[in-house]
């Protein structure tokens, strides 16, 4: 059982109070005790002398007269009293009738101390009545005869009990009053006290504006004050902290870095946004869970065991096999020297690994369709130069076209590249205005009859509909005639390419269907990368860069656009671009259509 604040006040006041008052109320029956038995046997030792003093030698000699007289002084003084000779006889007794029955008392401690002193006291067991008794003897003056007076002891046990009953009911009265004055003050003690551990709780339980009402200026009331200001103070710090702490989380959550803190056992204290996209954990929460158990990757998590123990940060870049895989350059370092724990930054280096790879991948392809050509144009002129002209009439005819065709080709290419490059990296030279894609669709055809022809392949349009889209005319331009040139040069001589302009979900659709070689399933990701070509062979000797579809995604891209792929091998392919409908383009209006 718990003892509050007031009930330890009370028992301060109160043990004290009962503990002196229980040693007052022993020493007191004590005192009464050996005051009342001193009293009770001077009265006895009295009682005795003037007994011996009222029997008179005539009724000494007379028993009967004796007897009487015994009996009637017994009844008088409530007490025994028996007269022994000086032989020890009994003579008389007020108790019993048959004294000649008794022993002889003459060897008694009383009757043997009277004889020697005169008179005498003593506390003994009578074995004649069975109890304990308190004898007083005193010698018959002029007679060896002995009168003995005998008081029961409980009589005086009696007389004890009811002052130790008075005394006792006197020190409980007390200690209730004690008890309860106690008890009042202590509560009136303890409230502001247990006002104050309440608030206390109050405030570890997190609620900040747990407060007090101290009253008075005493010690307990200046406590309550101080614990006002220190709860007003750290009021303000903890808001002070939550808003760096929140400040803090915005920056770190703000980074494209992915940022880990884990304690000395590892475990997770923090992660950000970046973090979990970095490594794929999602959006469960991860505090307290230890980083092993996310990341199985050894490489970071030694790089975590060497900052951990040491005091210099360890610095690597990884290959995270995911999901989803990834280059990530991490940067590991201890938190502090006094505070155990390891900061992780992840940097995701796939991006920018790719970058490098095509760029590298781009000279090198710049660099391959480049040197062909120009060997070729190399070739004819030293040729020339060595004079197959004059020699073979027709050579130089001959050379002369090797040589147009392959500037043809070079001048194609350096096109290609400077379109792509613009479309990377100068979006906002492009002049945007209302198209109608329709009308760019069959002048692409238009112009485009010729080649198919020349190809044995049938070119049909069905583009009568206006459909106005926003964007540049050039790029939109450059990139029908690129899918519409890649679906003639890749369809064998009797096949056909379709080209369709539709009006789907408020986007302008444009399909470009070819009955041609088809794409494998394995290069349709890749064939909007630059330089990727499926039949390379095919591809430079019908004349292509190998950028032309790349240029198609960019273009498109640009516009808001999508651009997809369905195609089966001998079977054709079909090229959708998606454009957004211009604001306010509904079905379009009829157009000029291509027959």
């Amino acid at each position: 059982m718990r003892v509050g604040w007031a009930g330890k006040i009370a028992l301060g006041a109160v043990v004290p109070v009962v503990a002196g008052l229980a040693v007052f109320a022993f020493w007191a029956l004590n005192r009464v005790r050996v005051v009342t038995e001193d009293t009770v046997e001077a009265n006895h030792r009295v009682a005795a002398t003037l007994l011996a003093h009222a029997l008179t030698a005539a009724e000494l000699r007379d028993a009967p007269r004796l007897q009487a007289r015994v009996d009637r002084l017994g009844r008088e003084v409530g007490a025994r009293i028996t007269v022994i000779d000086g032989e020890g006889r009994v003579i008389a007794d007020s108790e019993v009738r048959d004294v000649s029955s008794m022993e002889n008392h003459g060897l008694r401690p009383e009757v043997a101390a009277a004889r020697r002193d005169g008179t005498a006291l003593v506390r003994r067991y009578s074995h004649t009545v069975r109890r304990e008794l308190l004898y007083a003897a005193a010698r018959i003056q002029g007679h060896p005869a002995i009168v003995r007076i005998a008081r029961d002891v409980s009589g005086v046990e009696e007389e004890l009990r009811r002052p130790t009953e008075r005394l006792w009911w006197v020190a409980a009265g007390v200690v209730l009053l004690g008890v309860g004055g106690a008890l009042l003050f202590a509560r009136g003690f303890a409230r502001p006290l247990k006002e104050l551990t309440a608030a206390a709780g109050r405030l570890q339980g997190g609620d900040l504006d747990a407060r007090v009402s101290p009253r008075g200026g005493d010690e307990v009331a200046r406590l309550g004050h101080a614990f006002n200001r220190m709860a007003e103070q750290l009021e303000k710090s903890l808001a002070a902290s939550r808003a760096e702490t929140a400040r803090l989380t915005r920056v770190l959550e703000g980074m494209t870095e992915g940022v880990i803190a884990v304690d000395a056992e590892e475990r997770i204290s923090f992660l950000n946004g970046a973090a979990r996209a970095i490594l794929g954990l999602g959006d469960r929460d991860l505090a307290g869970v230890r980083l092993y158990e996310l990341v199985r990757d050894p490489a970071i998590l030694g790089l975590v065991q060497v900052a951990a123990d040491g005091d210099d940060a360890a610095e690597a870049e990884v290959r995270h096999d995911g999901p989803p895989r990834r280059m990530i350059q991490v940067y590991a370092a201890p938190v502090a020297a006094d505070m155990p724990g390891v900061i992780l930054v992840l940097r995701d280096m796939s991006r920018l690994r790719r970058l490098e790879r095509m760029r590298s991948d781009f000279v090198s392809n710049v660099s391959h369709e480049l040197r062909t050509p120009l060997a070729s144009i190399a070739a004819a002129v030293e040729t020339l130069e060595d004079g197959a002209a004059n020699n073979d009439p027709e050579a130089g005819p001959r050379f002369l076209a090797m040589i147009r065709r392959n500037v043809s080709r070079l001048e194609a290419l350096l096109n290609d590249i400077l379109a792509l490059s613009r479309l990377e990296t100068r979006p906002e030279t492009l002049e945007r205005a209302p198209v109608d894609l329709a009308a760019v669709v069959r002048a692409s055809v238009e112009e485009l009859l010729q080649r198919a022809r020349a190809g044995e392949v049938t070119l049909r349009v069905d583009a009568a509909v206006r459909r106005t889209v926003h964007g540049d005319q050039g790029i939109i331009r450059r990139v029908v005639d690129n899918l519409v040139v890649n679906a003639i040069t890749y369809t064998p001589a009797g096949g056909k390419v379709d080209v369709t302009v539709v009006a789907e979900n408020d986007e302008a659709v444009l399909r470009v269907t070819d009955t041609g070689i088809g794409i494998p399933k394995d290069d349709q990701d890749r064939i909007f990368e630059r330089f990727y070509r499926v039949d390379k062979a095919r591809s430079r000797s019908a004349g292509g860069t190998g950028l032309g579809l790349a240029i198609v995604k960019h273009g498109v891209g640009l516009h808001g656009g999508s651009v997809e792929v369905d195609s089966r091998l001998a079977k054709g392919s079909t090229f959708t671009v998606r454009f957004p409908l211009a604001r306010g383009e509904d079905a379009g209006t009829p157009g000029d259509a291509e027959s």
